[in-house]
């Protein structure tokens, strides 16, 4: 059994732990984040903090948690962990919320994992890689039951299926605080159809899953085999379908393309729509690092967002963590100055190696991949014949290697016969204008991409 330190030892460790934060940080960061921790208890071996909200809890747990445990260790005299915790929410029961005023109506409860609360449709960055993805949960976000029933969200991890899916729960909690909404990935599902089995309690996991208003279920690819637990889900979905309720799944990949998925559970997927995300391009990933970045923060340079904005493409998470290190850095360790761009590539070494190891398209890949499509011979690629059918390949290679690869249009230009960058962004305008008129195009280019990204 856990022995706890006394009351007294938990408060004096926190005291000294924020006389040091303040000392090595500024102040709008103590004030903002660690002013508000209070200590409610402590074990051997780790310090027990309580957050005024769910918000302040993520927010610290993902930009400070490093710093927390190195100044509540030095308090302590010992290495420690840190738990922050958050007062919850108590749920009031639908059938008796009738009788309450709609103003005193609390939201309900949200399963397990949580709904993370800076994902929402006004911190979604909306590019053409995933425009119809984000135009097709607001309307269902929008429309509960009526729109695009079921949703159907895939694409590669990290591209933000799972920040459209709270989207659309915190638009319902927030327009519709009556409704009942249930958030959890296929893995808890599983999880808990399991528990209900041994403990004899599959009525009050039905009625948990079943008596909803939306279903959301992230990553669907996980019920891959297992028969029992899709032949529940199966029977779920037909009732809360039937009931005119809202489902939205989401996948790595499209659903045909999941093995040992029951073919019956494929047909119902296929009863509402399918709306895929891609890889974002270079713009839309330096667009969405400077979202993140408060407007008054001058400490991470232009530079350094394009260094993280070429390198890491094809995971939008890990970018954004990268921002994430760089960003604490500045606030805590180096505050009076900017980031430089060396500086950033010493704080990233590991992941900035990972990523490299990780990206395997490359533009000579691409330019063959291209040659075989359109039948041409790839030479083409780099020489100056202009036949329409080789300069229409060519300039899709290019608009390609933009989107998937970290060159610049100097770069690309290079590789591609020694062509300068105007000729490149003429290729990408041209085959941009061709997308969006030509249906034949766009879906070669959608094919291309799709096949040199596997």
């Amino acid at each position: 059994m856990t022995e706890f330190l006394p009351h007294l030892k938990c408060e004096s460790i926190w005291e000294k732990a924020k006389d040091e934060l303040q000392s090595n940080v500024s102040g709008e960061i103590f004030d903002g984040w660690f002013a508000k921790l209070s200590p409610v208890g402590e074990s051997e071996k780790s310090l027990k903090l309580e957050a005024p909200c769910e918000f302040d809890a993520i927010w610290i747990r993902d930009n400070y948690m490093d710093v927390l445990k190195k100044q509540v260790s030095l308090a302590a005299g010992c290495n420690m962990d840190v738990e922050i915790s958050y007062p919850e929410r108590a749920e009031i029961p639908r059938e008796k919320s009738r009788n309450i005023p709609s103003a005193e109506i609390k939201k309900p409860e949200i399963l397990p994992p949580s709904i993370n609360p800076r994902n929402t449709f006004e911190n979604f960055v909306v590019g053409e890689a995933n425009k119809f993805a984000h135009a097709a949960a607001l309307a269902v976000a929008q429309n509960i039951g009526v729109a695009f029933n079921p949703l159907f969200i895939y694409g590669s991890t990290g591209l933000g299926k799972t920040h459209l899916m709270h989207a659309i729960a915190q638009f319902v909690m927030k327009n519709k605080p009556e409704a009942r909404i249930v958030y959890l990935t296929s893995e808890n599902f599983v999880n808990e159809y399991v528990d209900a089995l041994k403990e004899g309690n599959l009525v009050n996991f039905r009625k948990r899953h079943r008596n909803t208003d939306v279903l959301l279920i992230d990553d669907v690819q996980f019920f891959a085999g297992k028969e029992r637990c899709q032949d529940e889900f199966f029977h779920t979905f037909n009732e809360l379908f039937n009931s005119q309720k809202q489902i939205v799944l989401s996948c790595d990949k499209p659903l045909n393309e999941v093995a040992d998925i029951e073919q019956r559970l494929v047909s119902r997927f296929g009863w509402g729509v399918s709306v895929d995300i891609q890889a974002p391009d270079y713009e839309m990933r330096l667009a969405i690092l400077r979202k993140k970045i408060s407007e008054k923060n001058d400490l991470i340079p232009p530079e350094v967002m394009e260094l993280l904005a070429r390198r890491f493409t094809k995971n939008i998470r890990r970018m954004e963590g990268a921002l994430n290190k760089l960003t604490s850095y500045a606030s805590l360790i180096n505050s009076n100055n900017p980031i430089t761009l060396e500086k950033a590539q010493m704080l990233l070494a590991d992941a900035l190696l990972q990523e490299a190891e990780n990206r395997q398209i490359d533009v000579a890949q691409i330019q063959q991949k291209v040659s075989e499509f359109y039948r041409i011979d790839p030479g083409d690629m780099t020489g100056k014949r202009r036949p329409a059918n080789i300069v229409m390949a060519r300039q899709v290679a290019m608009f390609i290697s933009r989107k998937l690869t970290t060159h610049s249009l100097v770069e690309i230009g290079k590789m591609f016969g020694n062509r300068d960058h105007g000729t490149v962004m003429h290729a990408i305008k041209v085959v941009d204008h061709e997308i969006n008129h030509d249906e034949n195009v766009r879906r070669a280019v959608e094919h291309l991409m799709k096949t040199l990204s596997i």
